[in-house]
């Protein structure tokens, strides 16, 4: 599962970035719910990073973000379901002279999967029954983190996937 879904997530990351804050406190919410719909809202990597496909993705990410346009998106269900949908294979841009177009993708890819939720434990089953488990670290309880690391320990190490809550 990790390989479509949260590969689908990391394509994002890299497409997609935002800088991090040091500061930023973190809480490990026990009773948190994962239930409704997250979209990634940021990528968060070192300040100091001299990654120009990263610069680039934030540059990417703050037109969408304007936009009100959801380029990942999953809706964990109460009944065990997680619809996941991305936007990312049909991104174009546009970089000139005056500024960088991003026009939000009206079409997505949609994969369906089953999930469940132990403590910081997300495990994700997919229509091959394959199943993956990733850890998730909560910011109160309309944010959840997926580390690089969970993804691909060779290529994101250092790069944050940050979900909101809609």
């Amino acid at each position: 599962m990790k390989k479509y879904l949260l590969t689908f997530t990391f394509c994002s990351l890299l497409a997609l970035s935002c800088s991090t804050d040091a500061n930023t406190e973190v809480n490990a919410v026990a009773s948190f719910s994962l239930n409704g719909t997250w979209a990634l809202t940021d990528i968060r990597y070192e300040n100091n990073t001299d990654n120009t496909d990263l610069i680039f993705a934030q540059q990417i990410l703050e037109v969408l973000v304007d936009q009100s346009c959801d380029l990942t998106t999953f809706t964990f269900n109460a009944d065990g379901t997680v619809v996941a949908e991305s936007k990312l294979e049909y991104l174009e841009f546009n970089a000139g002279a005056n500024g960088l177009e991003v026009p939000c993708p009206e079409q997505s890819i949609i994969e369906n999967s089953l999930w469940s939720l132990d403590g910081d434990q997300l495990t994700v089953i997919n229509d091959q029954q394959e199943e993956e488990t990733i850890t998730i670290t909560f910011e109160g309880n309309n944010t959840f983190i997926i580390s690089g690391e969970e993804v691909d320990a060779s290529n994101y190490v250092g790069a944050d996937a940050v979900f909101n809550r809609q």
